[in-house]
């Protein structure tokens, strides 16, 4: 597809090079046509041909075919690549920021819910989780975390057949590992001693996360995976080691400090996002908006100088 419009772009650009391509018909019978009484016919029907031409109020009111034609070239050449592209960018970006995920990012099936009971993990509403993390997946996974040189023989990772210093946990990686782990016991709070989300919580639930690959919901394990890998796709064993040191000692597990540090992470991947939005809307601007609207309507928003005014330009401010 790309191909077929820069061969379209290539066509016009010739096209536009021609010193006749948009010359008004006045100029072509007198340049063209012998002035013979035999053809006398070609003038009245070049006449009626260029008196239609002018009424129209949309495009010809303005007389610049020149910028309508610097337009056209310019969708032709970019969008082939650049629409199509942004819009795949864009439908990828919307997954997730929504928290859509396949599995661990490998096609792998997705865990939407452990049927775990109880409450949900505090303040998930601003990981923008697409399903409910109850609280009880993330004790799971933090009691099966003894510490950062635990979750992953970090010598052989798959990202050291580059170097042995490129160390890189992926994600499914990481989710793989923690379900297969053992788990160490129900973590406690720092401050009261007791077991975190209370006593009850723990006898109710337990039972089932103890056991060997216990169940539990992708979205629990993205949110801790969050924590350190701010929006990447990856983690490194001195990022891991930093965030698991602001919420996890031993056997204690800080809920609330937890929570935050999911945020912080998310929010990277949240300021990319905006940040994404706001070239796409300087780039779309410049090259097709306010091109148009200078030829078409004389309204002049700024973004760039492309596209021409009949006479003076209005502007929004």
């Amino acid at each position: 597809m790309p191909t077929l419009y820069s061969a379209l772009a290539l066509g016009t650009i010739l096209f536009f090079s021609s010193a006749e391509a948009f010359a008004p018909v006045g100029i072509l019978k007198s340049s063209r046509l012998p002035a013979t009484g035999s053809l006398n016919v070609i003038p009245e029907t070049a006449n009626n041909i260029e008196s239609i031409v002018q009424s129209s109020d949309i495009l010809l009111s303005k007389g610049d075919w020149g910028e309508l034609a610097k337009s056209v070239v310019i969708v032709l050449a970019f969008g082939g690549g650049l629409i199509p592209s942004a819009i795949k960018a864009n439908e990828s970006m919307f997954g997730t920021l929504s928290g859509k995920r396949s599995g661990g990012d490998d096609g792998s099936d997705y865990v939407v819910s452990s049927g775990a009971s109880g409450p949900a993990l505090p303040g998930q509403a601003l990981i923008f989780a697409s399903e409910k993390i109850p609280l009880v997946d993330v004790i799971a996974i933090m009691g099966r975390i003894q510490s950062a040189e635990k979750i992953c023989d970090w010598k052989t990772l798959p990202s050291t057949e580059q170097a042995a210093t490129v160390q890189w946990l992926p994600r499914d990686m990481f989710k793989a590992n923690i379900r297969k782990a053992k788990f160490n016991g129900w973590p406690v709070d720092p401050v009261s001693g007791e077991a975190v989300g209370g006593a009850e919580l723990a006898k109710a639930e337990k039972g089932r996360i103890a056991k060997n690959n216990a169940e539990i919901g992708d979205a629990a394990l993205d949110a801790v995976f969050y924590t350190w890998a701010w929006g990447a796709s990856i983690g490194t064993q001195d990022k891991v080691e930093a965030s698991l040191a602001l919420y996890k000692d031993g056997n204690t597990f800080n809920v609330n400090e937890f929570t935050a540090a999911a945020v912080r992470g998310r929010a990277v991947t949240g300021v990319g996002a905006l940040s994404f939005i706001v070239i796409q809307a300087v780039a779309y601007g410049s090259l097709f908006i306010a091109p148009f609207l200078r030829v078409f309507f004389d309204l002049d928003i700024g973004f760039g100088q492309l596209g021409n005014c009949e006479g003076v330009c209005n502007t929004l401010f």
